[in-house]
């Protein structure tokens, strides 16, 4: 396949283009020959077998060729003006009466825009086909004339009165045209390594490979899918992708339903087969599909195997704004800017009470984000101290601390990098920790308890309170700083007591998942669902759902109070302005002792030691009385 076949016309051209050649010629690299042109079909099978990887050739032979072409590249060497003005200058120095020039209809249309540059007399004849340019000839009135056209003319033409001219092109449009050939093999050559190589890659991949046709045909098959089928390469290949795949979708019977990629499972024999099919344009725009074939076992031994790990370490988002139950507009709206700002990178900062539902969000916000197959990584900023709260949220090397891991552990930071970390209760997270999260968020980095250098990160954050931030920013207990860069991005979400349409709503659906039915079949008395919506839900969603499950328990015997349990009147819930302060209650306890000690004339000495502390610290507490 690395011979070039170099077409002429007509036999006595071969010596002079040898002579253009003379180098490939004589290495064999290329083959100068003429076709038969009442048989181009068969010609082009005879140089496909004779092991040519290229065949050069002209006007008519070009397309003609290039017709029958399916394997073997036809390239088309162009007769270009110049060479064809050559070849009039010659024939007028001998010829001084009209010339007829009888071209392609590409090839005039080039030859006629430049025609009046010549100072003589031409008439230019077009024709598409090896018929209409026999017609073409034998139509031409004048006697003797001399005709300029392609080699192919004096094979066809019947007249013996005109005296045909083949235009040949010059030695180095020849030379041009063989050297892009030579080019064309190499690279075919390096073309040939590549697909070797991914026969290689094909033959060795996990997953099976079947190609066939637009007429369903089979064309190509790895190792793979023979093993997974138990059939041979010369069972599949030419044979219907149909009689592999039982109903394979289908728009109608000679067409695949394929304009996307379509995905199915098949039982084969023994073996139940996931067919993924891809629909890819192959050589000279034809359509044809790619479908890879996997064992579906073992398909679902990884994902299992995949969601334990995560599972394990708590980076998975189980719940979708599909999982969020209600019938409320004002929540149906929050939903819809809720996926909105999804679709968003920003932080995010959640208001609710208690039980509302701000991991719910949190979630749906993650997985209807773009990194939804990142890690979901949630930590509750309340439910630690400060020493362990640092060294989870940032990680730490060896060596560290006491206690530490001797090979370090890396941070919530670092496990959600490319995805989403939840802060729960981020108000709770101490003033000196609250700097060093501002710093992770600007800098999108981190560095580990113990650590000189730092980790880039790739993360979203968002967070939430039960309580609004402004407050313990004009206390000073939350950074202004950190509260505008965590909050790009807000979300109120409203108490259930405000939410009276879905109250019924939400026990029906807690009940239903209790009880395993249907939340329609479920008919509760009218008296307790006014029971149900006149109760206030202190504890939100979570209270309700809690009722459910007492409301099973004593199924048809109940009563609502004891469903929905005993419910603190509000006036006697402790007003947060009406909260004591133990530390100044502890500080006032003391005074009243010590005065109470000196009153009955005991030494100072003795009254430090009863205190527990050193003489010279009773001295200061007495000067910071006075």
């Amino acid at each position: 396949m690395d011979k070039i076949a170099y077409i002429v016309p007509s036999e006595n051209m071969i010596e002079t283009v040898e002579g253009f050649l003379r180098e490939d010629v004589d290495l064999g690299k290329v083959v100068v020959q003429t076709v038969d042109v009442y048989d181009f079909a068969g010609e082009y099978r005879r140089l496909c077998a004779e092991g040519y990887g290229v065949i050069i050739a002209r006007g008519g032979i070009y397309e003609e060729l290039f017709s029958c072409s399916d394997t073997v590249h036809v390239m088309e060497e162009r007769t270009r003006t110049s060479d064809i003005m050559t070849v009039l200058r010659q024939v007028r120095e001998t010829y001084q009466e009209k010339i007829y020039v009888v071209l392609r209809q590409t090839t005039a249309k080039n030859f006629e825009a430049n025609i009046s540059l010549y100072g003589f007399p031409i008439e230019v004849y077009r024709y598409d086909t090896i018929d209409s340019l026999k017609r073409t000839l034998e139509a031409i009135e004048e006697q003797n004339a001399v005709v300029l056209s392609s080699g192919i003319a004096a094979m066809v033409c019947s007249r013996k009165d005109l005296k045909i001219v083949e235009i040949l092109n010059q030695p180095e449009a020849v030379r041009e045209t063989v050297q892009v050939a030579k080019g064309f093999l190499e690279q075919l050559q390096e073309n040939v390594q590549r697909v070797n190589v991914m026969e290689s890659v094909l033959d060795n991949m996990d997953e099976g490979i079947i190609v066939f046709d637009k007429a369903f045909t089979i064309c190509q098959v790895n190792s793979k899918l023979l093993e997974l089928t138990g059939q041979t390469e010369s069972q599949l290949i030419g044979t219907p992708v149909t009689d592999l795949i039982p109903d394979m979708p289908q728009k109608r019977k000679d067409e695949v339903c394929l304009q996307n990629p379509s995905s199915f499972i098949r039982q084969i024999g023994e073996m139940m087969l996931s067919f993924t099919i891809h629909p890819f344009q192959f050589y000279r725009q034809e359509q044809r599909y790619l479908t890879t074939v996997q064992d579906v076992t073992k398909i679902q031994e990884l994902e299992r195997k995949i969601r334990l790990n995560l599972a394990k370490r708590g980076l998975v988002a189980q719940y979708r704004f599909s999982d969020i139950k209600t019938r409320d507009k004002g929540m149906m709206r929050l939903i819809e800017r809720s996926k909105t700002i999804a679709g968003f990178e920003g932080s995010v900062l959640i208001y609710g009470d208690n039980g509302t539902g701000k991991e719910l969000f949190a979630q749906s916000i993650h997985n209807g984000s773009g990194r939804k197959d990142g890690p979901f990584v949630a930590i509750n900023c309340a439910a630690l101290p400060e020493s362990l709260l640092e060294s989870e949220l940032f990680g730490y090397v060896s060596g560290a601390f006491t206690g530490a891991r001797k090979e370090g552990k890396a941070g919530l930071f670092e496990l959600a990098h490319t995805g989403t970390i939840f802060l729960d209760e981020i108000n709770s997270m101490p003033k000196s920790l609250q700097a060093k999260l501002l710093r992770v968020i600007e800098e999108q980095q981190v560095m580990r308890v113990g650590s000189d250098y730092v980790i880039p990160l790739d993360i979203r954050i968002i967070s939430a309170s039960n309580v609004p931030l402004e407050k313990d920013m004009k206390d000073g207990n939350f950074r202004k700083d950190l509260f505008y860069r965590l909050g790009t991005f807000r979300i109120d979400i409203p108490p259930v007591s405000e939410r009276k349409d879905d109250i019924i709503l939400l026990f029906k659906h807690y009940l239903s998942q209790i009880e395993e039915k249907d939340p329609e079949e479920i008919q509760l008395d009218g008296a307790f669902e006014e029971a149900l919506l006149s109760h206030r839900w202190n504890g939100n969603v979570r209270e309700i759902k809690s009722a459910a499950l007492r409301y099973h328990a004593f199924g048809e015997d109940y009563e609502s109070c004891e469903v929905l349990g005993k419910e603190m009147p509000e006036d006697e819930l402790v007003d947060d302005e009406f909260k004591i302060d133990l530390a100044q209650l502890s500080k006032t306890v003391e005074e009243l002792v010590i005065q109470s000690l000196l009153d009955k004339d005991i030494p100072k000495n003795q009254v430090a030691k009863a205190l527990g502390i050193s003489r010279q610290a009773l001295h200061k507490k007495l000067q910071k009385k006075e």
